[in-house]
């Protein structure tokens, strides 16, 4: 046997093992979900580690200006109880004085997903109320407020699954679709995975 060939398949195999673990990375969901004690609440918290961001590009108010949905799920438990939410802000870059329309009201959520039309409605608590006390992946427009939206863990799997997303306007705006902007559904997936729904 080759001694010096030895050597090198020994020097070797370390590498080959971190280049196939490199190679995994993609498929272990991306960003992982956080989940923390709410100091204010009491609850225990998992948030997804990367929220879904929808926008509708407002090129007729600015040139790079958009509309956006940011969505992020979260699943509370208090004391064992576990209910599941989606965090959602409404907001946008445009200034405000160009504005001759309002944003779309949070009163319904409604997301197409592939072939299935889902509606989420804003009939519960706050997010505080919900037990979750700081923000949740909040955007960088200040005066975003989060909306919350209860939901189930199928419903969740069914999102993260879909091949295609996109938020529809109330059914009397005039405005297009928000179409998927910042593609988070690998970390949607990892949420659902780290919550027992895989």
């Amino acid at each position: 046997m080759n001694h010096a060939a030895t050597l090198t398949g020994d020097r070797l195999r370390p590498l080959a093992v971190w280049l196939l673990l490199i190679g995994c990375l993609p498929l272990m969901g991306g960003k992982q979900p956080e989940e923390y004690l709410d100091e204010e609440t009491a609850a225990t918290v998992t948030v997804v580690g990367e929220p879904l961001v929808f926008a509708n590009p407002r090129r007729d108010l600015a040139a790079n200006a958009r509309d956006y949905v940011t969505m992020a799920a979260a699943a509370v438990d208090r004391a064992g109880k576990v209910s599941y939410v989606l965090i959602t802000y409404i907001w946008s870059t445009v200034d405000p004085a160009l504005r001759q329309d309002a944003l779309p009201a949070p009163a319904a959520l409604i997301v197409q997903a592939d072939d299935r039309r889902i509606e989420f409605h804003l009939d519960g608590p706050t997010a505080h109320e919900s037990g979750i006390g700081r923000p949740v992946h909040a955007p960088p427009a200040s005066a975003a407020v989060p909306n919350v939206y209860h939901t189930d863990l199928a419903t969740l799997r069914f999102l993260a699954e879909a091949r295609h997303l996109k938020v529809l306007p109330p059914n009397d705006s005039p405005l297009p679709a928000y179409e998927l902007w910042d593609d988070q559904r690998t970390a949607l997936r990892a949420f659902v995975r780290r919550m027992g729904g895989d």
